[in-house]
This record gives C-alpha cells, sequence and structure tokens, in this order.
C-alpha cells in the first residue's frame, strides 16, 4: 500500500510540475521568455521520469517553447533586416559614406522613400509577433485545460 501511495504522490507531483510549467509558458510573452526558457528545460528533465499521460504533456511544452522560438527569431530576422535596409536607405539619402562624416551631414528626409521590402519585412515582423503572443496564449492554455481534465497531449476526446 506505501508504493501505491509513493506512487500516487510521484504522479501527482509531475502532474503539478506540468501545471506550472503551462503557468510559466503563457508568462512568457510578459517577461521576455525568460520563464518559457525555465519551462523547457524542466520538462526537458521531467519528461523521461514522468508517467506517460504526463510526459505528453512534456513533450507538447517542448514543442510549445521551440514553435515560439523559431517565430520569435524569424520576427527578429524581419525587424533586422528592414531596420538595415531602412539605415541604408538613410546613409544613401544623406550622402555620407562614414559615421565621421555623419555629425556634419544635413540629412533632408522629403528625399527618403522606404520600399515595399522594408515595409513588408515591417509587417512580416508584426504578423510573425502577433502568431508568437497568440501562439503562447493558446498552446499553454490548450495543454492546461487537458491536464486538468485528466488527459494526455493526443488522446482522443472520448
Amino acid at each position: 500500500m506505501g508504493d501505491d501511495a509513493g506512487r500516487w504522490r510521484q504522479g501527482e507531483t509531475a502532474r503539478n510540475l506540468a501545471l506550472v510549467n503551462y503557468g510559466l509558458l503563457f508568462a512568457a510573452i510578459f517577461f521576455a521568455g525568460v520563464p518559457a526558457l525555465i519551462a523547457v528545460i524542466i520538462a526537458y528533465v521531467q519528461r523521461d521520469e514522468a508517467p506517460a499521460r504526463i510526459r505528453s504533456h512534456h513533450t507538447f511544452q517542448i514543442r510549445i517553447f521551440w514553435v515560439a522560438f523559431a517565430l520569435t527569431l524569424a520576427a527578429g530576422v524581419c525587424f533586422l533586416t528592414a531596420l538595415v535596409s531602412g539605415l541604408s536607405e538613410l546613409i544613401a539619402v544623406g550622402g555620407f559614406h562614414s559615421w565621421e562624416q555623419a555629425h556634419s551631414v544635413n540629412i533632408e528626409l522629403s528625399h527618403m522613400s522606404l520600399d515595399g521590402r522594408v515595409i513588408g519585412l515591417v509587417v512580416g515582423g508584426v504578423i510573425l509577433s502577433i502568431l508568437t503572443g497568440l501562439w503562447l496564449v493558446a498552446a499553454p492554455a490548450i495543454g492546461f485545460i487537458r491536464l486538468a481534465s485528466e488527459r494526455g497531449i493526443g488522446d482522443s476526446a472520448a
């Protein structure tokens, strides 16, 4: 009987830790991703030792992290490329070619125009950022609800 109680307690601890991980993944939106990093480390460490149902949640939490990471990275690349392109245009319009000359050049911004590529990159970055936010709200919420209702990820609704 003591062995059953120990397994139940271990399963309950694993379940509670998985619930906390979903909260950390959700909080990542508000704290620059740091809680998600903590959650994915916990999920990787606990995944092999957890019961099968909880293991499916840890695997899902790892997937949530990497999808959000990839979306954030893609958004960052879009924004950085747009910034470099915009600065290149600003430098071309200003007519200076070194930072030492920058303080003596008067730039008339009315001659500067942003091409469609820069605008497209900014719009793409915004869309990817919104998708990341939606992913970090919806995916942990779905996982939390499934775990709270004693269902694993991938279990059928029946």
